[in-house]
């Protein structure tokens, strides 16, 4: 009897012996990825949540503290440091997909990436003191000590966003949560105790800046096992970063362009309710965060297909939860947004929902393109601007109801686009790495 056949027979016997223990050790193999994920898909919802509950703490603590000017100033300078976390966000996708992408050389592009962070960050910090006097007449404010504490906490909040796109890289998620919870908790904690103790915009942006800072320092600590010995230059990240803070800044400003052009159609009051609208369409917009961030490493890679199904198809359905419930409770739901005086939105509550469900899942199909640096999808977030603009100025009623159709085409314009594409990509096949630039 040959010597394979006899393997064969004895291979046999072997497992019917161990019978269905053997079955359960290999499901308990198989079941273990899908257990991890669902924990880190779990932690980092939580920390996102406690972190954006920090940052709201912070709005309503502040509001009542602070005043109407002081508060008016807090919001504008809270409006200038998303705009430079811009840069921190292309940094942590691009870190994460060369780790990705790059296994064995991950603990190097994790010391790189978090090297050009610091460069990157005192760089920002420099444009915006070079914009402060600009600023500062625009913003018609009385001194620059705002502005000045908006430029140091850019600095940190840019190394942050190294140390997440390491974490998310190397889908560590248990480290990836606790760098949002520290800086969520850092930023709110100092934010409120600027608040209540100096009462004051810039001790409001002075507790922030402490707080991000000790929350960079939390993520160091945490990232610290990543990372290796750097090799090679620097500034082959330049470019890929700055596609990528090109794409970004292209969907901030679509997400956030409305509440400005409301300034400029509507009457005062009508821009006061739709400022109440968008903060619905905001939270909506905010809730499925954590299943991008979880999935975009799988996003690079071999499991590129199945993962953008999945996540397209979560975060249209917690979309369309959101929607539904609007519809169904609007009332409610604008009264705990804005308070019953701005119960004339009850009736297209359901509207502002929509734009955040739809620009959620325009920001999903956005990482699905980052994840493979395709440098052609912010084309198609400028159009949706433009589209955008030409409605709101030119086409539909300068009412409140109007502008948010108005976004409400231009972001399902955007949607079509970016789905239209994943569906030629997934029946053509195409590979789910490039060649783009790596390290």
């Amino acid at each position: 009897m040959p010597a394979e056949v006899v393997i064969a027979h004895y291979r046999v016997r072997l497992m019917a012996d161990l019978g269905p223990d053997a079955n359960d050790e290999r499901e308990a193999r198989n079941l273990r990825p899908r257990l991890g994920l669902l924990r880190g898909t779990t932690l980092v919802a939580i920390a996102l949540a406690g972190a954006q509950v920090a940052a709201y703490l912070v709005n309503i603590v502040s509001a009542r503290a602070l005043g109407p000017d002081q508060f008016g100033i807090l919001s504008a300078m809270l409006g200038l440091i998303l705009i430079g976390n811009v840069v921190a966000l292309a940094l942590q996708a691009v870190i994460a997909r060369l780790i990705v992408h790059d296994r064995s050389g991950a603990p190097s592009t994790a010391g790189k990436g978090l090297r050009f962070a610091a460069i990157a960050g005192l760089a920002v910090m420099g444009a915006a003191v070079i914009l402060m006097p600009f600023l500062g007449w625009f913003l018609q404010l009385n001194g620059l000590w705002p502005l000045v504490w908006v430029a140091v906490t850019l600095v940190p909040l840019t190394i942050i966003g190294a140390e997440l796109g390491i974490a998310q890289g190397s889908e560590a998620f248990s480290r990836l949560a606790g760098i949002y919870l520290a800086v969520g908790l850092g930023r709110g904690i100092g934010g409120v105790a600027g608040a209540l103790v100096g009462q004051s915009a810039t001790a409001v942006l002075i507790g922030i800046a402490c707080g991000t800072l000790v929350g960079a320092g939390v993520g160091r600590v945490s990232i610290a096992p990543l990372i290796g010995n750097v090799s090679g230059r620097l500034l082959e990240l330049l470019r890929p970063v700055g596609h990528a803070t090109h794409a970004l800044l292209a969907l901030f400003l679509l997400t956030n362009i409305d509440v400005v052009y409301a300034r400029a159609i509507l009457t005062p009051q009508q821009a006061g309710d739709y400022g109440v609208g968008a903060i619905l369409a905001k939270i909506a917009f905010w809730l499925p965060q954590f299943v991008g961030i979880i999935a975009f490493p799988r996003f690079v890679d071999a499991r590129r297909q199945q993962a953008v199904t999945l996540t397209l198809a979560s975060v249209a359905g917690i979309g369309a939860v959101v929607v539904v419930a609007t519809a169904v409770a609007p009332n409610q739901v604008v009264a705990a947004v804005g308070g019953s005086q701005y119960e004339s939105l009850a009736s297209i509550a359901w509207i502002f929902a929509l734009i955040g469900a739809l620009m959620a899942v325009a920001q999903a199909l956005l990482l699905t393109r980052i994840a493979v640096d395709d440098r052609r999808a912010v084309i198609a977030i400028w159009v949706a601007l433009a589209t955008l603009t030409g409605l709101a100025f030119w086409v539909v009623p300068a009412n409140v109801a109007g502008l948010a159709v108005a976004v409400v085409l231009a972001a399902s314009l955007l949607c079509v686009a970016g789905l239209i594409y994943a569906v030629v990509e997934r029946r053509q096949g195409m590979a789910p790495l490039n060649n783009g630039p790596t390290i």
